[in-house]
């Protein structure tokens, strides 16, 4: 088998809730610019809905990653930091969602510097390599967490790869089946 390349998924949900909110903070400085004639407040809002729209999407953006399965590795690519793993140093993978790679994070002892709350920070070892934002760095403030959880696109969107050294990654393949099944089959080749 050659090698075999997987890109990453890349979802825009920071941005969407920018776009989403950008009418809203506008419709203050339209009222009072239309009230009083004077735009100062629609500048201000505006500048601020730019700033917030560029943050957002820089922060969708912020990782690229990708996935290659080799004759006898694993290599994982993100920001052209490559990190190659042999195959039968992997004792599994398998599907997983959102909410199950959060539940995974809290039961395995994956936690923050501080010893507090889960966060993107605490859990960056076991996220280093996903693009799929799980819930712990998005800008919904949890509300459009749930949302997400429900979409159809985001059961089992996800791989745990675990190692014989008993680290774990999250991975995020466009293609997630046939990403475990090319892994499951160098596995039993070797």
């Amino acid at each position: 088998m050659s090698t075999k390349k997987y890109r990453t998924k890349r979802v825009w949900y920071n941005t969407l809730v920018m776009i989403w909110a950008i009418p809203f903070g506008l419709l203050p400085g339209i009222i009072v610019g239309s009230s009083t004639s004077r735009f100062t407040l629609l500048y201000i809002m505006l500048v601020l809905c730019a700033l917030g729209l560029i943050v957002a999407f820089a922060r969708d953006r912020v990782q690229n990653c990708f996935y290659k399965i080799g004759v006898d590795h694993l290599e994982l690519t993100r920001n052209r930091k490559a990190r190659s793993i042999k195959v039968q140093s992997i004792s599994d993978a398998s599907l997983i969602d959102r909410s199950g790679a959060r539940d995974y994070i809290r039961e395995n002892g994956i936690k923050s510097k501080t010893g507090g709350l889960v966060t993107a920070f605490g859990a960056e070892p076991f996220l280093r390599y996903c693009t799929v934002d799980i819930g712990l760095t998005s800008y919904t403030l949890g509300f459009g967490r749930t949302l997400i959880d429900r979409l159809p696109e985001a059961k089992s969107d996800l791989v745990l790869l675990r190692m014989d050294t008993g680290e774990a990654l999250l991975l995020s393949p466009t293609h997630v089946q046939d990403f475990v099944d090319n892994l499951s089959r160098m596995k039993l080749k070797g």
